[in-house]
């Protein structure tokens, strides 16, 4: 491998991609049609035997070779090494779900890595769906699940869980207003880990006394369309960018506090100046619709800090486009490793090393200079903030 080139080694990879795709539909074919023959039950006893698998591994493999089987072209696709064998996974479990156009989910599966991949096809699934989502969503609350439990080798409990979207984004909201509130108190020392501080978090939340205090209130934040013409909202969303039926959005809304987009003029919320030294709520919130999670390293939107582009400290403002959303870690590359906040082509904002001392230093917007510096103004959107 020393010897290789980084071209070589980037080809090396590419053929390796290949190659385990090839393989992933051999084994999917192979166990379909031993299940067809034999019944799951003896499949995944042979899988077991032969790939020396876990029985829940051995009932995964076995019912994911029995969904391809809906999916002639994405295994066509995936034996060809077109496209991963994740994605390839993903469009069949999607079509044991409900209605999917295959055509166009196997193309966007060709060009898009996995985490786009995952948006379209959430997106997919929710156009293709006749009730708009309800059914899919049902789906989701059904499976919900959560285990509990004492392990026998260190007396430790273990805690795992899978929630519907919609129950994630509360539960995931309250975890990080709670370790926010603890931060602030004191109670939360730099030296513990996020891992560490989430398990404080939620210790606090299930068994504080609420008798001493307020229960804490989290805002979970929608985001929709105004259809202008039909004069009705439109592509509710999430936090995380999962669709939502417009009719779940409007029974959310009913008990809820909504702020209107005002985004479009250079109001005191969102262009404080010197005024303020910390983002406002409503900064908080426009920088969560723009950014959508850590402009770093991609971590949810919750767990994020307002950071200054031109720092505070040497005169920077308090406005909107002086802000993007960082994760603690990210945030400490920034200041401690020099990491520096860029735009790329297409004005979206991320995190790029610092350049290298070899290297002829140049700053972002001279690397890209049809970017430039703009205001952000959200137009024809709603932000809907849901206690």
């Amino acid at each position: 491998m020393a010897s290789l080139s980084l071209s070589e080694l980037r080809a090396r990879l590419g053929l390796i991609k290949r190659s385990e795709a090839r393989l992933a539909a051999m084994k999917t074919a192979a166990l379909a049609e031993y299940s067809s023959r034999a019944g799951e039950g003896l499949a995944r006893r042979m899988v077991l035997d032969e790939l020396q698998a876990s029985k829940q591994q051995a009932r995964r493999e076995v019912e994911t070779a029995s969904q391809f089987s809906q999916v002639p072209e994405t295994l066509d696709a995936l034996g060809a090494g077109e496209i991963p064998a994740a994605h390839a996974t993903q469009i069949a479990k999607a079509a044991s779900q409900g209605p999917v156009d295959e055509t166009v989910l196997v193309e966007a599966a060709r060009r898009e890595d996995f985490g786009t991949f995952s948006r379209t096809l959430r997106d997919h699934q929710h156009e293709q769906s006749p009730d708009d989502g309800k059914s899919l969503m049902a789906k989701q609350r059904q499976r919900r699940d959560l285990s509990f439990f004492k392990s026998i080798e260190d007396g430790m409990f273990i805690l795992n869980g899978r929630f519907d979207p919609e129950a994630g984004n509360r539960i995931e909201a309250a975890l990080a207003d709670e370790m926010r509130r603890q931060s602030n108190d004191g109670k939360a020392g730099d030296q513990l880990g996020f891992g560490q501080r989430m398990a404080d978090a939620l210790e606090n939340l299930v068994c504080a006394d609420t008798g001493e205090r307020t229960p804490p209130r989290a805002t979970l934040i929608l985001t929709a369309e105004w259809d202008a013409l039909n004069q009705k909202l439109a592509d509710a969303r999430l936090l995380d960018g999962t669709p939502l039926p417009i009719s779940e959005a409007l029974r959310l809304a009913c008990n809820a506090d909504i702020l209107p987009s005002v985004f479009n003029t250079k109001n005191q919320e969102l262009w404080v100046g010197r005024k303020l030294r910390l983002a406002t709520e409503a900064q908080r919130a426009a920088l969560i619709i723009r950014d959508k999670h850590c402009i770093g390293c991609g971590r949810s939107a919750v767990w994020c800090e307002a950071h200054h582009i031109d720092e505070w400290l040497t005169g920077g403002r308090t406005d909107i486009d002086n802000l993007v959303l960082v994760c603690k870690g990210c945030h400490r590359q920034i200041h401690d490793d020099g990491w520096i906040v860029c735009r790329d082509r297409y004005g979206a904002y991320e995190l790029r090393p610092p350049p290298s001392p070899h290297a002829e230093s140049r700053s972002c917007y001279e690397a890209f200079p049809e970017i430039g510096v703009s205001t952000w103004q959200p137009e024809g959107s709603k932000q809907l903030l849901l206690s």
